[in-house]
């Protein structure tokens, strides 16, 4: 499992994170969904005031994520 892991991320740790990063800020864009399909507000005002606007977070989440994966595939491609 650890194998195909890695092979996922092009055995880089920097590419994982990326992944990381983007699967948080996608799961934050769809926080203001579940609280609607919950139907509770009280969810939606203890993300804003833990994390401020969830689809803002989520954006700048996915934004540094795209940033970072091609930074670190830019550096792969020229070490190659």
């Amino acid at each position: 499992m650890w194998r195909r892991t890695k092979a996922c991320c092009l055995n880089s740790l920097t590419i994982a994170w990326s992944y990381c990063l983007a699967f948080a800020g996608a799961a934050m864009q769809g926080l203001d969904s579940v609280a609607d399909a919950l139907s509770d507000p009280n969810l939606k005002d203890q993300i804003s005031a833990s994390i401020g606007d969830a689809r803002t977070a989520g954006r700048v989440l996915l934004g540094i994520s795209v940033i970072t994966m091609i930074a670190r595939l830019r550096s792969l491609r020229k070490g190659a």
